[in-house]
């Protein structure tokens, strides 16, 4: 046998080197390759240096074989040689074919695939058993991280044909950790009770449904003690430190118990406040200016307001870039800490040139008239955050970025970068419904807010049901003049025949009309609102129209020409118009049948709303509404299609939309002159959506009824619901639903839980 085996492995390869085996150099005249399956020739012969025609020597078979290991591609490599053929025998390692996991439930395949894919453990690729194992590691690791303690990973490997391996990870995830006990020691203080409060790490009590309290992760933990650290700095301690934090697992690894021990070190109060670098600064503005002063419990949080609300009075001069530095002196005697603050206004500054960014469907006009910055003015401060706040408050706004740019070369000028995030404000509705009240209903309406990008708003709805048909058609321009009155108008016609609704007193009412209206902006947050209209009434008895309705046509006649007055007065200073986080809205309203009117009558109504924004989640709201009215002149009680009603959204919510109050002898609402209503409500992101910004839920509890008359009212008879509810600013305009729980409901309510209705008032 003519052939002789040169190297079996790496290994014997160098022995044989090293011993000399080679029995004489040969000219390669060809290189044969044994024991390849998936892997290419050409990748073997391009990781051989030697090719057909060179000299083969004793010392070449190391270099093969050291080439061919590191491509990865083999288990095993030996050379033979044949006459004058470089034979190489090569043992493919296996490739992954398949990667299948099992078990596992708080992670998805996909998040941990891509585990396998940053080890380099992917299909078609050959398989890293040492690889193979870190990743379990990772994975037990990724558990972990949930409150997993208990995770079990175990990998195994499957052949599979044409030299292919299935890898097939399986996991016991086990219960989650939970935290079962929170220990606070070395405070004296305050209670663990009150120091527990500031933290989101801690025990779930039994009344908790809801809510990962008790879970536990690390960066959790370090937030809850720079918490802690900021909980005692702003009630003065100013050397407290967190000495330790021990987190012990049990032995089952199903509870968690959290050690932290403090140092609170000494109190400290405000002494001695300096300011420098602010002339003309008024023993008053320092006042106003400062959240603190001399003798007042140290607090780091009032200490950067003061910080933050001195910067911005500096910046009200034009100086944009305006600093404040502080410098502290802490006297350990007396436990006080003085107070140096020293301002750098910097040079003052104009606005160069006003950028609006991101107006893909509003014109660029319609934003620059809401700008009290203007271009080519001194830069303001407080005309920059009114100018934000207006923007805000467009309807078809959902955010607003003002940044400002110091223009290169110069020193006195800056550019306002202004970057609005625009969103849908139009209201669509299309469709047939049925309602056991009304029957069949079909209707049709397009409400825009911002008309073809002008800010004009623009609404045409038609309605066809048993009860109603109704037309309108509405428009308002914003800014009909410069100085920014606004004029519109609305067409109207109606038929109603609420005897076919079963809900309130029954008549049939014919009428058609329309108003003109203006408003005028007193100033940036107060504006008046007058209305003039026409209308023309025709009404209809039916079979089941109530005696208290006939005498009113006995008295009154059944036919009326209408010239209606409204004069409205808005206080508004909230940060936006939809889902407002602070501020309040307050309006009064007098609407009156004016003399030559067929019918002299008058309406009152107060409806306000106040935010406060409690936390970046959170906003707590009270709203509430006061309506009265009455006749006057030759016209002796308000008419009975004017009155007021309650219930349903808008109202208190959980009794049926317009029940409430005293009922006929048909047991259907006769409304009343006299309504109150009030709500108490809670907003927050949806905790299956939180990054949806045109979805809120809310948590509510509402109040109120109507009475007969002003002097009929009785806070016993208040109805009160209390339920969740959500709104939903879809591209067809906003949808809210509600489920509410009547907690006073007496015989003879309608009880709605469940309502649901299409547009929405802010």
């Amino acid at each position: 046998m003519n052939s002789r085996i040169l190297s079996l492995s790496l290994a014997s390869c160098l022995f044989a080197v090293s011993q000399g085996a080679w029995a004489a150099d040969f000219t390669v005249k060809d290189i044969q390759i044994n024991g390849i399956e998936r892997v290419d020739p050409g990748t073997v012969l391009a990781n051989i240096p030697v090719k057909v025609g060179d000299q083969y020597q004793d010392h070449m078979t190391a270099n093969i074989v050291r080439s061919l290991y590191k491509t990865g591609l083999f288990d095993n490599v030996s050379l033979q040689q044949s006459a004058n053929v470089l034979v190489v025998n090569v043992s493919e390692r296996r490739a992954v074919g398949e990667i299948n996991f099992s078990g596992n439930k708080a992670f998805t395949s996909e998040e941990l695939q891509a585990l396998l894919l940053r080890a380099g453990i992917r299909k078609g690729q050959t398989l890293n058993s040492s690889a193979l194992s870190r990743v379990e590691a990772q994975i037990k690791q990724l558990y972990v991280s949930k409150g997993k303690y208990g995770v079990a990973v175990k990998s195994s490997v499957t052949d599979l044909a044409r030299n292919r391996v299935a890898v097939n990870v399986d996991i016991t995830e086990g219960k989650e950790a939970r935290v079962r006990r929170v220990k606070i020691t070395g405070n004296r203080a305050f209670t663990e009770a009150e120091l527990l409060k500031t933290m989101e790490t801690g025990e779930r009590k039994a009344y908790q449904f809801f809510g990962d309290r008790d879970r536990y992760t690390k960066q959790k933990l370090v937030g809850d003690l720079d918490r802690l650290t900021a909980f005692y700095r702003d009630k003065g301690y100013l050397k407290f430190k967190v000495l330790s934090s021990n987190v012990n697992l049990s032995d089952d690894k199903k509870d968690i118990f959290v050690n932290i021990s403090v140092d609170e070190g000494d109190r400290y109060r405000v002494g001695n406040i300096d300011i420098s670098g602010v002339p003309g600064l008024t023993k008053a503005d320092t006042q106003s200016v400062l959240k603190m002063k001399k003798g007042d419990v140290f607090s780091q949080q009032l200490l950067e307001e003061s910080r933050k609300s001195l910067r911005l009075k500096v910046e009200q001069g034009g100086h944009a870039f305006a600093k404040v530095g502080l410098r502290p002196q802490i006297d350990e005697a007396r436990k006080v800490v003085n107070l140096s603050f020293l301002a750098d206004k910097g040079k003052r500054v104009y606005v160069r040139r006003i950028n609006i960014k991101g107006n893909y469907r509003t014109r660029d006009e319609v934003y620059r008239r809401e700008m009290r910055q203007l271009e080519s003015s001194w830069y303001s401060r407080e005309k920059v955050d009114r100018s934000r706040v207006r923007l805000q408050r467009l309807p078809y706004v959902q955010s607003v970025k003002i940044q400002q740019t110091p223009v290169a070369g110069t020193r006195d000028q800056v550019d306002l970068e202004v970057t609005v995030t625009e969103q849908l404000s139009n209201q669509f509705t299309a469709g047939v419904g049925f309602s056991q009240s009304q029957g069949v209903i079909f209707n049709l309406g397009l409400k825009q807010q911002n008309f073809l990008g002008s800010g004009k708003s623009l609404g045409v709805n038609a309605n066809n049901s048993a009860a109603t048909k109704r037309f309108s058609l509405s428009y308002n321009d914003p800014y009909h003049t410069i100085d920014g009155i606004g004029r519109g108008f609305d067409i109207f016609y109606n038929k109603t025949d609420t005897e076919e609704d079963d809900l309130v007193s029954s008549y049939i009412s014919d009428s058609f009309g329309g108003n003109l209206n203006y408003t005028l902006p007193l100033s940036e947050e107060n504006s008046l609102r007058f209305s003039v209209g026409y209308e023309k009434r025709d009404i209809k008895e039916t079979s089941t129209t109530p005696q208290y309705i006939k005498d009113f046509l006995t008295d009154n006649g059944d036919s009326y020409d209408e010239l209606l007055g409204t004069v409205s007065y808005v206080h508004d200073t909230r940060n936006r118009t939809i889902f407002p986080t602070e501020g309040n809205r307050q309006s009064f309203s007098f609407e009156a049948g004016l003399p030559g009117s067929d019918l002299e009558y008058y309406k009152l109504r107060y409806k306000g709303a106040n935010y406060w924004d409690l936390n970046d989640t959170f906003t707590f709201a009270l709203k509430g509404g006061v309506s009265y009215g009455d006749g006057f002149g030759d016209t002796s009680e308000l008419p009975f299609f004017e009155r007021f009603y309650a219930g349903g959204i808008g109202s208190v919510r959980g009794f049926e939309k317009n029940t409430l109050g005293v009922q006929d002898e048909n047991d259907d609402a006769v409304g009343g002159d006299f309504s109150f209503n009030t709500t108490a409500e809670l907003s927050f992101p949806a905790p299956f959506a939180q990054d949806l910004k045109t979805l809120r839920m809310t948590a509510f509890v509402d109040a109120g009824n109507v009475f007969d008359s002003v002097d009929d009212f009785e806070s016993d008879e208040l109805r009160t619901s209390v339920g969740i509810g959500a709104t939903w600013i879809s591209p067809f305009g906003p949808l809210t639903l509600s489920y509410a729980q009547p907690l006073n409901d007496e015989d003879g309510d309608d009880v709605q839980e469940i309502q649901f209705s299409v547009g929405a008032t802010f």
